[in-house]
């Protein structure tokens, strides 16, 4: 079978594998771009009336699929990302290692970009960076071997693209650099070339960087502002996450590093990482494909979260690497490769009637809306956006997720100036207290009590109405199922 069909029978069957979560109901950090997406002008906070520490061209990719189907067509963004991530990693490989390294780089993109072990059913930051590092990476591999302006140029724009979609993706960055510096003390280059290829990708980054960033400011979103979101805040939430109650985090860590062991990705990233220890594994190339994914996982380490989709971002240079090592093994990768894809398919049919669970969160966006009037807004405390998408609601406080309330309002004294003023949403919803890890509540209990009373409740949560508002009180929906209460996110 020749190299170009392979490819593109293993793109057919990511898109069989991802169809059917294309119409399940949106997680968390996916509602949450919609609705940061599909407000965004210039308001009172970073993007529009929202404020979240992610880079403007995420934003822009929610907005769109905010403005043409919502979490189907965000969906079908990320399918197009899967796609073109797989093309991409399958190219470098071939060109660096022919056509079995093409066609088992293209195996294993898939695997990593569709994987619900690794929590990649969701269209997330990672899967849509993850072409552009896979783009940055083929380009890179182009521009040593044809040392000329446009590929380096092409590299750099590539790699900036990945860093404003997801700020600390700068692993096709780490890629880029040892393959020039390798190449260079190999002899495949002249280190005045070597200059002149870096500066021509300084230039296509800085050019792509300054057309994002002015886009944004257009949009409403100060530079200023934005580099604090993206960098300053980072360190800021560092501090607060490092204050956490002991274990807080440990079962996600331990989470993480079993779904990626019983998938399978596991092996992969450790064969990468670890493959340049043996002579026919060691080149430019595959040592840059090893340095790619350290890098990754020092940060994925350093999020200090630990959620399963991070594991993302390693998705285009261990595909990469993996099909270097495929071109001089027989068997090893195949049969690892056929595991992992085993997984998949199966992690798929177990995950798709989970991620499809109408839980407490939802059901209540739901009962919200069945009872909800025109005019009418709504506050999750804290977290949770799906909760507000569902209720079709708007949200008059900037934060729909907890890091940010929990580093930049832990005093809730911006939430307390919205739930007194005369903007205060029309309904609450809190799991029995305000109160958190690191939140302070006690001026904003007070005013609560004071404006809202309780209307009814689901699953442990609190629904609660303005009291000078009155609504029929909804139902709690069939279909809820009540799991128990998840970590703050």
């Amino acid at each position: 079978m020749t190299t170009p069909r392979a490819v593109m029978l293993v793109v057919l069957a990511a898109v069989l594998v991802r169809l059917p979560f294309l119409a399940v109901l949106p997680g968390p950090d996916e509602a949450g771009l919609l609705l940061v997406g599909g407000q965004w002008d210039p308001g009172d906070s970073l993007y529009g009336d929202f404020w979240v520490d992610r880079p403007p061209l995420l934003i822009a990719w929610a907005e769109l699929a905010a403005r043409t189907g919502g979490v189907v067509a965000l969906r079908l963004v990320g399918l197009v990302a899967v796609v073109l991530t797989v093309v991409a990693c399958a190219a470098a490989a071939g060109r660096l290692a022919g056509p079995r390294a093409a066609r088992w780089a293209a195996v294993t993109a898939a695997i990593l970009t569709v994987s619900p072990w690794l929590g990649a059913e969701r269209v997330n930051g990672e899967l849509l960076a993850a072409p552009w590092i896979a783009a940055g990476i083929y380009a890179a591999v182009r521009a040593v071997e044809d040392p000329r302006p446009r590929w380096a140029l092409a590299t750099g724009a590539a790699l900036a693209g990945a860093v404003l979609t997801k700020q600390n993706h700068a692993d096709g960055a780490v890629f880029a650099l040892v393959l020039l510096v390798l190449t260079v003390t190999a002899g495949g280059l002249r280190a005045r070339e070597a200059v002149r290829l870096a500066a021509w990708a300084l230039a296509g980054a800085v050019l792509l960087a300054v057309a994002a960033v002015l886009a944004a400011w257009a949009r409403g979103t100060d530079p200023v502002q934005l580099f604090d979101a993206l960098f300053a805040f980072r360190l800021r939430a560092a501090d607060v996450m490092a204050n956490d109650p002991p274990g807080a985090k440990g079962g996600r860590q331990a989470e993480m590093l079993g779904r990626a062991a019983l998938g399978g990705q596991l092996i992969l990233v450790l064969g990468v990482l670890l493959g340049p220890l043996a002579d026919r594994f060691r080149s430019p190339a595959a040592l840059a494909a090893a340095a790619a994914p350290a890098f990754g996982c020092l940060s994925v380490l350093a999020g200090g979260s630990w959620w399963n989709h991070y594991l993302v971002e390693l998705a285009a240079p261990v595909a990469v690497g993996t099909g270097l090592i495929a071109a001089r093994t027989r068997i090893v990768v195949p049969a690892v490769l056929g595991y992992s894809a085993v997984a998949a398919v199966i992690g798929a049919i177990v995950v798709l009637p989970a991620v499809d669970t109408v839980d407490g969160r939802v059901g209540a966006g739901r009962m919200i809306a069945a009872s909800a009037e025109v005019g009418d807004t709504v506050v999750s405390a804290w977290g949770r956006p799906d909760l507000v998408l569902a209720s079709g609601l708007d949200s008059p406080y900037a934060h729909l997720w907890s890091l940010p309330v929990r580093t930049d309002d832990s005093a809730l004294e911006e939430f307390s100036r919205v739930v007194s003023g005369d903007d205060a949403p029309t309904w609450l919803v809190m799991n029995g207290s305000l109160k958190g890890w690191g939140i302070t509540s006690g001026a904003a209990d007070r005013i609560v009590d004071r404006r809202y009373r309780r209307l009814t409740g689901v699953c442990g949560l609190d629904v609660l109405l303005r009291r000078d508002v009155q609504r029929v009180t909804p139902t709690v929906p069939d279909d809820v199922r009540c799991e128990p209460p998840t970590v703050l996110r």
